[in-house]
């Protein structure tokens, strides 16, 4: 479910050593404690940009969506537009009645509908670096509301995006780092209209990819994708956009001659490039028909509040030269799959 009651999270700076660990204690102040609490004063502000000392990340001050990425290093950019989208799951229809289920991606129309009704997403800005007492270390505002507030000192710049009840993101930048996260929250995902959804997020731009994109293969070689297109058949495409999903263990990417757009994963997902200069990867679904593979039931988990699952993940993008761009996709994508474990103790 995604009730929750707390209103803040604790940033702050760790480190580990190899094969070792390290150890923090967080403890509550008592009410009598005499420290202040520091003054932060919400400031009503439309956030445009957020820069660290890599990278510059805009926003359309209009419609809140991203807008473009700027490699400082590399004195390039590139217009890119993030959204969320759901496509309607088939139920089966005159061509075929395979309904899309637990392992059938079957959507009922190449056209995604967007989570959001309005062109316009709620967004604001938050700025986080080094508390009271504690170097590096600050408090974060859960968004709660879509009133923006500004915090300002230096760990991590934030954006945070409302998409819809159940779809939100925060766009980060930290410090140091030559990568853009983000962290999408979404679900529970509404199916009251009788409609089973299957959500993505997609990356549009100005890249002339030819019909090409590259996944890679359980996290080790790349591979090169081309929609519509077997390399050992002719392929006559029935299913235009399960037709050209692929398994992304780590990364996918698409690139033109100059620029390469990388999207780490978190996990394992499906993505694609349904037309030239963009990419999409699903990051949840809500069905409420069997696909008959064996499982016996749709996906519909309801999850302990009895609403439906709310997901939590993260895409980590880098804007690079192509001929720069695998050393540092492939250092990345080792460190988010051997990424430290974090053990909670009372």
């Amino acid at each position: 479910g995604g009730g929750g009651s707390a209103v803040w999270e604790l940033l702050f700076q760790a480190s580990a050593p190899p094969l070792g660990f390290s150890t923090f204690t967080v403890s509550r102040l008592s009410r009598g404690d005499p420290r202040p609490h520091p003054a932060r004063t919400p400031v009503l502000s439309q956030p445009q940009d957020i820069q660290n000392e890599h990278l510059r990340v805009l926003f359309d001050p209009l419609t809140g969506h991203l807008k473009e990425i700027q490699n400082l290093d590399k004195s390039i950019s590139l217009p890119v537009f993030q959204n969320f989208y759901w496509y309607n799951a088939s139920v089966g229809n005159d061509e075929s009645p395979q309904a899309s289920g637990a392992y059938i991606f079957r959507p009922n129309s190449s056209e995604p509908i967007p989570v959001s009704s309005s062109k316009r997403v709620s967004t604001h800005l938050v700025k986080v670096g080094g508390g009271d007492g504690v170097p590096g270390a600050g408090g974060v505002p859960r968004v709660l509301s879509p009133q923006p507030c500004l915090l300002q000192n230096a760990l991590v710049q934030e954006v945070h995006q409302n998409f819809s009840s159940w779809c939100s993101q925060v766009v980060r930048l930290h410090a140091g780092q030559p990568y853009v996260e983000l962290e999408w929250t979404v679900g529970p995902i509404p199916v009251a209209d009788g409609w089973g959804k299957e959500i993505i997020s997609r990356f549009e731009t100005t890249l002339q990819t030819d019909s090409r994109f590259y996944t890679d293969s359980n996290g080790r070689q790349i591979l090169e994708r081309r929609r519509d297109y077997r390399p050992t058949w002719n392929l006559s495409q029935t299913e235009p956009v399960a037709g050209n999903y692929y398994p992304v263990n780590s990364r996918i990417f698409i690139k033109d001659k100059k620029f390469q757009l990388t999207v780490l994963t978190d996990r394992s997902q499906g993505g694609s490039s349904i037309f030239d200069g963009s990419l999409e990867l699903m990051v949840h679904r809500r069905l409420l028909y069997d696909d008959n593979r064996g499982v016996g039931e749709p996906l519909v988990e309801l999850g302990a509040d009895r609403q439906g699952l709310v997901v939590r993940g993260r895409h980590l993008l880098l804007l690079d030269t192509v001929e720069s761009a695998a050393d540092q996709h492939r250092l990345l994508a080792q460190e988010l799959f051997m990424a430290p474990y974090v053990v909670l103790a009372p």
